[in-house]
Parts: structure tokens; C-alpha cells; sequence
């Protein structure tokens, strides 16, 4: 079970200036995502020197991706069903991509790196760690390697993907300040504690990332009938990033830096042949279904489901499209790669 609250206040306050102060300086120097690189290296850094580490809480964590969740509801018009309607093929053609990264990755893994069959494919997992160190541990694969490619994974997704996106002159550099302007009321309160609520009913159904798709209703839907007009306030949002910062700083920490140096090399050859094919599937749903590329090779990376949406936000795509497709993976995913495991088992 998760920790609810911080176990060491004290711990838990050197880690939160620190994040602030990282992200306060990257925002300054207008790197792109810099509210969330800022404290990856801040909150990395800490836990590395002081041989400790002291994460948001679980709490705190559902709460930045709640606000994430009505940042995107909040981009819900009149028009979203009509653009929905051209998402089955994509989802279609996504599932077929992330089957195509789990096989062929893991099959490199298995070859470059001598991993075990299970191994090599929950490494090659595309995102849904708790399913891939479920089932390598339920098949006695290597559960410290699975966990370390997956850690590797999602922070090399976390920090290249925006720096590729601006460096490939697609994306301007922009802060997430400029993403959620606007004149704030007092409304967004009110949809807040509407989606925590929507939140805790989901969360006891067991349904996946409940305070994402909480926050989407509970915004989407006023703003799709028009009764309200959501604006986030933009110090929260930027707050939101800070927390999602913080937590994947420590969790790469967390492996020991020898094992992480030993398996980087292995992660990025392994995630830059995921991200390859991802972007070719990408490349087709744009071109044959008319979707903006910007919004299909976010929606297509393989992990950082927490991420790639505030990417979305940050650079003006289509947040709820980017979203839909990520569950769509999760939940297609964590189905398949159960009946997967049964022939990798025996191989």
C-alpha cells in the first residue's frame, strides 16, 4: 500500500524547496517542461547525496494528477465528439504498434543482453510497470532488471521527448505559465473537490489513473455544456509538474546508481528502438487518419502516461486525444501481456 503521507517531515521539506527551487530555475531559463525537469535533477540529486529519499505522498500525487485531469477536461468543446469519432482506428493501429515494441524489443533484449524471456519482454513493457513486475515475479524472472529498464525508461521518455520535439523545431520553447493563461475564478475550487470526490468512487472500483479521468469529467463535462468556464491557475499547474518532478527524481535513484549505470546504456538503445517504431505508427494514424503529428507521436510513446499529457498541455496538442490513447495502452497492455507471458514462460 502506498504511503498516504510523508513518513519524515523534515526529510520531506528539503525535498519539496529543493524541487521548488530546481524548478523555479529551469522555468527561469525557459527549458522546456522545466517545472518537471527541474526537480528530476533537484530531487535526484538530494536523495543521491543524502542516501535517503522522501517522496510527495500519495496524496499529494493524486492531487497533481487530478489537476492535469481538468486541465485537460477543461479542453473539451462543442466539437469533441466530432473529433472523436476519427480515435477507433488510431486506438486500432496503437495496440497493433505496442504489441509490435513488446515483441520486437523484448526480442532485442533477449539477444544484445542475454535476459530470460520474461525478462527481456517486461523490460520491454511499453509503460504498465506494475503488470510487468507483477508477471516477472510471478515467472521468477529478474525482477531488479525489469524494474531498472522501466525507471530508465520512463525518465529518458520524461527528459528527451521534449528536448527532441523543440531541438526538431516542431514545438516552441515555452513555459507552462503561457499554457494555462487566462482570467481564473474561483470555479476551478468547486470542479476540484467535484473530481476528488469522482476521484476516491474510482479508485475503489479499481478502475486505472482515477484522478486523471476524474478531473476530465468533472471539468470536461461543465465545459462541454457550456455552464462554466475552467481556468486552472497556472502556479497550480506548475505545481502539479513540480510533484510529478520530484517522484521520478527519487524513483531512479532508488535502483543505485551502480545498477542504473550498468543498465543505461542496454535502456536507451532499447527505448530509442521503441520510440522509432512508436513514431512510425505515429507517422501512418497522422497521415492516413488527417490527426496532427504532434498529437499521435505523444499519444504513441511507449510510457510516461503522466507525462505526455502535460507535454500536450505545454505545447498547445490535443491533451484529451494524447490521454485517451495512453489508457487505451494501459488498459490494453495490462490484458495482453498476461496471455503473452503464458508462451514467453515456456520459451
Amino acid at each position: 500500500m502506498p504511503n498516504l503521507w510523508p513518513k519524515n517531515w523534515r526529510l520531506f521539506g528539503q525535498f519539496l524547496a529543493i524541487s521548488i527551487g530546481f524548478a523555479s530555475i529551469f522555468e527561469w531559463l525557459a527549458i522546456p517542461l522545466g517545472a518537471l525537469m527541474g526537480p528530476i535533477l533537484g530531487a535526484g540529486l538530494l536523495a543521491y547525496f543524502k542516501n535517503d529519499r522522501e517522496g510527495p505522498g500519495h496524496y499529494a500525487q493524486g492531487g497533481a494528477i487530478l489537476v492535469v485531469g481538468l486541465a485537460l477536461g477543461a479542453q473539451v468543446t462543442p466539437d469533441f465528439i466530432e473529433r472523436a469519432l476519427h480515435w477507433p482506428g488510431s486506438m486500432a493501429i496503437l495496440i497493433v504498434t505496442m504489441c509490435i515494441i513488446l515483441w520486437v524489443v523484448g526480442w532485442l533484449n533477449r539477444w544484445l543482453f542475454r535476459l530470460d524471456a520474461i525478462s527481456a519482454h517486461m523490460s520491454a513493457s511499453p509503460g504498465n510497470l506494475s503488470v510487468a513486475l507483477t508477471l516477472t515475479d510471478h515467472y521468477q524472472g529478474q525482477l531488479p532488471q525489469v524494474a531498472v529498464f522501466q525507471s530508465l525508461r520512463l525518465t529518458l521518455l520524461t527528459i528527451l521527448v521534449p528536448i527532441a520535439l523543440h531541438q526538431l523545431g516542431g514545438l516552441p520553447s515555452t513555459s507552462a505559465i503561457s499554457s494555462i493563461s487566462g482570467p481564473v475564478n474561483l470555479s476551478w475550487i468547486a470542479v476540484f473537490l467535484a473530481g476528488a470526490l469522482i476521484a476516491f468512487g474510482l479508485d475503489r472500483f479499481k478502475v486505472p489513473t482515477p484522478s486523471l479521468i476524474a478531473g476530465a469529467l468533472a471539468a470536461g463535462i461543465p465545459s462541454a455544456m457550456g455552464w462554466i468556464e475552467v481556468q486552472i491557475p497556472s502556479t497550480l499547474f506548475l505545481g502539479a509538474m513540480m510533484i510529478f518532478g520530484w517522484k521520478i527524481g527519487i524513483d531512479t535513484i532508488r535502483q543505485g546508481l551502480t545498477v542504473v549505470s550498468r543498465a543505461l546504456g542496454p535502456a536507451i538503445l532499447s527505448t530509442a528502438v521503441a520510440v522509432c517504431i512508436a513514431v512510425i505508427g505515429a507517422w501512418g494514424v497522422s497521415t492516413v487518419l488527417d490527426i496532427p503529428l504532434i498529437d499521435t507521436v505523444l499519444a504513441f510513446m511507449p510510457g510516461a502516461f503522466q507525462v505526455m499529457p502535460v507535454l500536450a498541455l505545454e505545447q498547445g496538442a490535443d491533451g484529451l486525444y494524447v490521454t485517451t490513447h495512453h489508457l487505451i495502452r494501459v488498459i490494453a497492455m495490462g490484458s495482453l501481456m498476461p496471455i503473452f507471458a503464458v508462451y514467453w514462460a515456456r520459451t
